[in-house]
């Protein structure tokens, strides 16, 4: 699935409007650091306000509303299926629920983008790695954002502050798959 920056800030203005308080926590906040106009893929966002899990039916109404059609994640979280210029875009929702667990402090730590005028949230693509590697998927597309983000300045220091942020035998866990893609840490 591809679409616009634009239509990204669309989609979240349209959220907030109907009080829905969310951060980017995927893929796309990647594609957002790399400054990339054109994006791949479903949009992962953490809702912080109204819970996707408690409150599904606040989003099947939103949905409604705006003419999404719904869905739902692996986790069995809400989804919301938005039509896009080039086909749809899969928007999956997620909180702290099974085996999603991000901290707190890496989701009041965000770097704001200002796209068409509209603020889109997103966690740094330092914490978007440490998340991955934790999640321990797709090693292979983590080492080729880890390689782009070099280029443009990744912070090791925030790297390894997102890592202290979770217990020692996980955080273990997390630096080896990170020395596995080339990821050097101190």
């Amino acid at each position: 699935m591809k679409y616009r920056r634009g239509e990204l800030a669309r989609v979240l203005k349209s959220l907030e409007e109907e009080g829905v308080s969310a951060v980017v926590i995927g893929d796309t906040s990647v594609q957002l650091a790399l400054g990339q106009d054109d994006l791949e893929g479903d949009l992962d966002l953490f809702i912080l306000n109204p819970s996707p899990v408690a409150e599904k039916e606040f989003f099947n109404q939103l949905a409604d509303k705006y003419n999404w059609e719904t869905s739902t994640t692996e986790l069995g979280t809400p989804s919301l299926i938005v039509p896009t210029s080039e086909g749809h875009l899969v928007i999956e929702l997620y909180e702290n629920y099974m085996d999603i667990d991000i901290p707190m402090e890496i989701l009041e730590d965000t770097v704001e983008y200002r796209i068409d005028g509209s603020r889109v949230k997103a966690i740094k693509p330092e914490y978007y790695i440490v998340l991955k590697a934790r999640q321990g998927v797709n090693l292979d597309k983590l080492k080729k954002h880890v390689t782009q983000l070099k280029q443009k300045g990744l912070n090791i220091k925030l790297i390894e502050y997102a890592l202290s942020l979770y217990p020692e035998d996980e955080k273990e866990f997390i630096e080896d798959r990170l020395r596995s893609i080339g990821l050097e840490l101190s």
